[in-house]
C-alpha cells in the first residue's frame, strides 16, 4: 500500500469572506495528529510537504501561504527554501528579540520576505515588540486578548507598522465576527470562518540511502563543496530529481510547463534554495529502502548523457532517463506523475508515448537492459555491440560511484 502524507490549511478571509490566504498546519497521520517533537520539526514538515510533495501552486494557488516558524529558523536561513512571493512567515515574540536575531529578520525582510507577528494578546508586549516595525501582518488572538484592549492593539499595530494588515485570530462565532468587523480588523481566521481542511496525497519520498547521503553532505565543513556535491547527488537519483522538479514554482519564474531539464530547474532554484531543500529532504528521511529503481535511473541517466553527447538535448535526455523509473519507484502511473511536474511537452511525449529523439533514446536504453539485440539493430543498425558495451560501462560506473554519480550536462 502506498504511504500517504497530510497537510492542513485554514483560510484567512477579508470582511467579504474573500480568501486572502491559507495558514498551513502540520498533520502527522491519517488521524490528523498534530503531535510533533518540537515546533521546528513541525515547520520543517510543513515546508517539506508544501514544497516537495504538493508544490506550492497546488496548495495555495494564487493566494498567500502563511507558515509558522521560529526566529531561530530564520537565523539558520531555512526560510530561503521558499520564494518570498506569496509566503508570509508567522513568528511569535514572547520576549523582545536580541540584536543578532533582529539582524537576521531585517535581512530577510530586505530580501522580500514578509512576517506576521503571531499570537498577540497584550498591549504591553506589542509595544515592546522589535518585530512589529518589520511586520506586514499582526495577528491578534481573540481568546487571549482583553476586549477592552483590542482597539489599542489595532492602533499600536498600525502606528508602528504603516500598511500593516491586522488579523482577528480564533474567530469562533458570528458574534465574534461582527464584533471584529466593528473593531476594524482587516482579516479574519477561525472555526467560524472555516475549520482546517486536511489535504492528503500519496507520498513521494526520497530513498533512504539518498536522504542519509544528503544529511552527511550538509554536515560537512565546506559549504561550496556541499553545493557541488548536492548537484551531483540530485542529478543521479530519480527520487530527488522528481522532488526538485516539484519544487519549481513555475509561476514565480513566469514559466508555463516549460522545464526542459533538471539542470535548468536547479539553476532556477539557485544554490541557497537548493541547499535548503536538500536539508528538508534530509530531515524528512527516506522511506524507499529498495535502491533498485534508483540505481536503474542513475544508469539510464549516465547512458543518456553518453548517447546524446555533443547535442543540445543532453539535459532533457538525462531528465527523461531519471523520470522513467519513477512509476515503479512510486507505484503510480507515469501519466499521473507527469501531471505533477512542470516539464516540457517533449519530455512528456517521450515518457508517455516513446516519441521523438528522447523517446527513441529511452527505447534504446531499455533494449540494452533486456539485452535485446534484435531491437537494438532495428533502432540503431550496426551499433548493437557498441551500445551493449556502453550500457555495461554505465552499470559499472554507477556501481563504483554508489549511484551518487555526477552526470555532466
Amino acid at each position: 500500500m502506498t504511504a500517504e502524507v497530510f497537510l492542513a490549511r485554514q483560510p484567512v478571509v477579508d470582511a467579504d469572506r474573500q480568501i486572502f490566504g491559507y495558514e498551513l498546519l502540520y498533520r502527522g497521520d491519517i488521524d490528523h495528529s498534530t503531535a510533533f517533537d518540537d515546533p521546528d520539526t513541525a515547520t520543517r514538515g510543513v515546508m517539506e510537504r508544501l514544497l516537495l510533495q504538493w508544490g506550492m501552486e497546488h496548495v495555495v494557488g494564487d493566494r498567500f501561504g502563511l507558515i509558522n516558524a521560529s526566529a531561530s529558523l530564520i537565523v539558520h536561513g531555512l526560510h530561503r527554501a521558499m520564494s518570498p512571493e506569496g509566503m508570509i512567515i508567522e513568528i511569535r515574540e514572547p520576549e523582545p528579540f536580541d540584536d543578532d536575531t533582529l539582524d537576521a529578520l531585517q535581512r530577510a525582510r530586505y530580501q522580500g520576505y514578509h512576517f506576521a507577528l503571531d499570537n498577540v494578546s497584550r498591549l504591553g508586549e506589542l509595544e515592546r515588540s522589535r518585530l512589529l516595525p518589520l511586520a506586514s501582518i499582526v495577528k491578534i488572538e481573540l481568546t487571549s486578548a482583553h476586549d477592552a484592549e483590542i482597539p489599542g492593539l489595532i492602533n499600536v499595530a498600525r502606528e508602528h507598522s504603516p500598511g500593516v494588515l491586522v488579523v482577528a485570530e480564533k474567530v469562533e462565532s458570528v458574534t465574534d465576527f461582527k464584533r471584529c468587523v466593528e473593531h476594524g480588523f482587516d482579516l479574519f481566521q477561525g472555526y467560524y470562518i472555516a475549520e482546517p481542511d486536511v489535504l492528503r496525497r500519496p507520498a513521494r519520498p526520497a530513498g533512504t540511502r539518498s536522504a542519509a547521503i544528503l544529511q552527511q553532505t550538509l554536515s560537512g565543513p565546506d559549504r561550496q563543496l556541499a553545493v557541488d556535491q548536492l548537484e551531483s547527488i540530485m542529478a543521479s537519483d530519480p527520487s530527488l530529481a522528481f522532488r526538485l522538479l516539484t519544487a519549481v514554482n513555475t509561476n514565480a519564474f513566469g514559466l508555463d510547463r516549460n522545464i526542459r531539464s533538471l539542470d535548468q530547474a536547479m539553476g532556477l532554484l539557485g544554490a541557497e534554495k537548493l541547499q535548503c531543500l536538500a536539508e528538508l529532504i534530509a530531515a524528512s528521511g527516506g522511506t524507499i529502502d529498495d535502491d533498485s529503481q534508483i540505481t536503474r535511473g542513475a544508469v539510464r541517466a549516465h547512458m543518456a548523457a553518453e548517447l546524446l553527447a555533443g547535442t543540445d538535448q543532453v539535459g532533457s535526455g538525462v531528465t527523461v532517463a531519471l523520470l522513467s523509473t519513477t512509476d515503479l519507484l512510486y507505484e503510480t502511473p507515469i501519466a499521473d506523475l507527469l501531471d505533477e511536474l512542470p516539464v516540457t511537452d517533449e519530455i512528456v511525449a517521450a515518457l508517455l508515448h516513446g516519441q521523438g529523439r528522447l523517446g527513441e533514446m529511452l527505447d534504446i536504453i531499455r533494449a540494452c537492459e533486456r539485452n535485446d539485440t534484435a531491437t537494438l539493430e532495428e533502432l540503431a543498425p550496426g551499433r548493437s555491440e557498441r551500445l551493449a558495451a556502453l550500457h555495461g560501462a554505465a552499470v559499472e560506473a554507477v556501481a563504483d560511484a554508489g549511484h551518487a554519480l555526477r552526470v555532466h550536462l
